[in-house]
């Protein structure tokens, strides 16, 4: 496995760690009868009306385990381009395989206990493992399809459009470096003669 992806599966066992110490245990809050207020992963936050895990909490809860799972799908995806840069043919193809295997296995692992999770707050006890290794054939569908699509869009890239492509993010940034830079002398240039005395 490449550097990337080891540090990629390093930072998704930190979060799934901080998922599920943090937003999996609130929600056990309300089999204890508290009341809840757990993130909805599209800038807000969820307060279940009841104490309780009622239908309109559990549709709740898988709705913000599906919107997390596509934000952060999206999100590795994008960071997985930006990996590849300039590299080209194995390289290229190492970085995509390795980042879709640490996602693939991230969201394996959060969605087996997303599921002990929903078991736990209907009170059913420990969920059998038919129920824990079930997975959402969707999610794995969606990652297996945008890995497929960047194999394509980087094998079919010339080396040339590559480094085309990397350049014109790079010469944007220059631009924007130049600008700010040219702004922030004007602005000393003002303040140094507004300060100097009069001859």
């Amino acid at each position: 496995m490449s550097a990337f992806g080891r540090k990629l599966a390093a930072e998704f066992e930190a979060e799934f760690a901080r998922l599920a110490n943090g937003w999996f245990l609130k929600w056990h809050e309300l089999a204890r009868g508290e009341p809840v207020e757990v993130d909805d992963f599209r800038g807000g936050f969820f307060r279940p009306p009841s104490k309780t895990f009622d239908a309109a909490a559990e549709h709740t809860y898988w709705l913000a385990i599906r919107r997390y799972i596509a934000n952060t799908t999206a999100e590795t995806f994008a960071r997985i381009e930006r990996e590849i840069g300039t590299h080209t043919g194995e390289r290229a193809w190492q970085i995509i395989d390795d980042g879709a295997i640490a996602l693939r296995s991230f969201l394996e692992k959060l969605h087996r206990h997303a599921v002990f999770t929903e078991h736990r707050l209907q009170a059913r006890g420990y969920p059998e493992e038919r129920h824990l290794s079930r997975r959402d054939a969707a999610i794995l569908a969606d990652v297996q399809q945008r890995k497929a699509a960047l194999l394509k869009k980087y094998g079919a890239m010339s080396w040339a459009e590559r480094i085309g492509q990397v350049l014109s993010g790079t010469w944007m940034r220059l631009v924007a470096l130049a600008i700010l830079s040219a702004s922030l002398a004007g602005g000393a240039m003002v303040v140094f003669c507004y300060v100097s005395p009069a001859p």
